[in-house]
């Protein structure tokens, strides 16, 4: 008789700090992951596991038997190019290539099935690169889903739009169905809750903190720089200054809170959030940690280049469902993934093993 407890297998791809693998480690076996930027697989190593890969993907993808075969394939190739406020290159960027890099992977190992995040703008200003996609998974044997998930309809207490194409190969017969957000915002008092002001460290200092990656520098900018801004506003330079709302959800996290925390205030004090308060507003439980090795401006940055984790739990779900064809219709999921799931089909497992296996 067939093992329907086993695990399908997982390789990740431009993994950073692992926050997307994080989504997919209780219901799958990651067994591989790649990441060029050596302080995120850090990270990566200490909360996923240890069979990330330090090297540049468009070197490993020369031989693709460095590539282990898998069930899914899960990554974001880098978005840069694709962001409205970044360099907007598009697919001829150095950046926006990555993506073609990982459709040749996929079409050389083909795997059951691969999920690939990007930016909105890849669905906007560069819908013609998004078709293309499309089109060419289509000719290479896989039925292709594409959707904009907002984070904060899936209990993230984040308002972040992500693109996410789904592909299940054709001989599979299985037409996914994305899950479905629910209807509370989780707000940033949610995600701070039980957060006592952060630990003062000097810029350079490699300290945890009391409570794990909570800490302010006091700089980038200063209080009183903060301060000056609100109370006597000049033009010009009170741009991008913002500050988060209590019974709101945050505004998108951004990578570029690394270099100007001014982007990013807290509701109460004149300061940019912790890495913490960060990982919080990204969803991510508080049993993840960041090495004290890392400085700092990595730490923030493998954030902001993450997936929001109830989004990446969500998927993870659905996805493990339809793979194993649970011939059952699902209207709930607890409130760990925060989604309603749609349709599902099949007989082996009950959803509840499932989600805890």
């Amino acid at each position: 008789m067939q093992n329907t407890n086993k695990k399908p297998t997982v390789c990740s791809f431009f993994s950073g700090g692992g926050l997307l693998d994080l989504g997919f480690k209780d219901n799958f076996n990651i067994i591989w992951a790649n990441e060029f930027n050596p302080e995120a697989a850090k990270s990566y190593r200490v909360n996923i596991g240890d069979h990330i890969v330090v090297d540049d993907i468009n070197e490993i993808a020369k031989d693709m038997n460095k590539i282990p075969n898998a069930d899914i394939y899960i990554g974001g190739p880098p978005c840069i190019d694709f962001s409205t406020n970044g360099a907007n290159r598009g697919e001829k960027g150095v950046n926006g290539q990555l993506t073609w890099t990982y459709f040749n992977i996929i079409k050389s190992k083909r795997p059951k099935v691969f999920v690939m995040e990007n930016v909105v703008g890849l669905a906007q200003k560069h819908k013609g690169t998004l078709e293309r996609l499309k089109h060419s998974f289509n000719e290479i044997g896989y039925d292709v889903q594409v959707k904009t998930l907002n984070s904060a309809e899936f209990g993230t207490p984040q308002q972040r739009k992500r693109v996410f194409i789904i592909g299940f190969r054709n001989d599979l017969a299985i037409f996914f169905e994305f899950p479905t957000g629910n209807a509370r915002l989780a707000t940033v008092k949610d995600a701070f809750n039980g957060l006592s002001s952060p630990q003062t460290i000097k810029a350079r200092d490699k300290v945890l903190g009391i409570t794990p990656n909570h800490t302010a520098t006091w700089t980038n900018p200063s209080p009183e720089r903060i301060k000056d801004l609100y109370v006597n506003p000049r033009p010009n330079q009170r741009v991008g200054l913002k500050r988060l709302e209590w019974d709101k959800p945050s505004y998108t996290l951004t990578a570029h809170i690394a270099k100007d925390g001014r982007e990013f205030v807290h509701p109460a004090e004149d300061r940019r959030i912790s890495v913490r308060e960060s990982l919080r507003i990204m969803g991510v439980p508080d049993s993840y940690i960041i090495p004290s090795e890392i400085p700092l401006n990595q730490q923030y940055t493998l954030v902001g280049n993450g997936v929001a984790y109830q989004v990446a739990k969500a998927l993870a779900v659905a996805i493990k469902v339809q793979l194993t064809n649970v011939n059952k219709q699902i209207t709930e999921v607890s409130s760990l993934t925060g989604y309603k799931a749609k349709k599902v089909k099949a007989e082996q497992l009950s959803f509840d093993d499932l989600l805890f296996a």
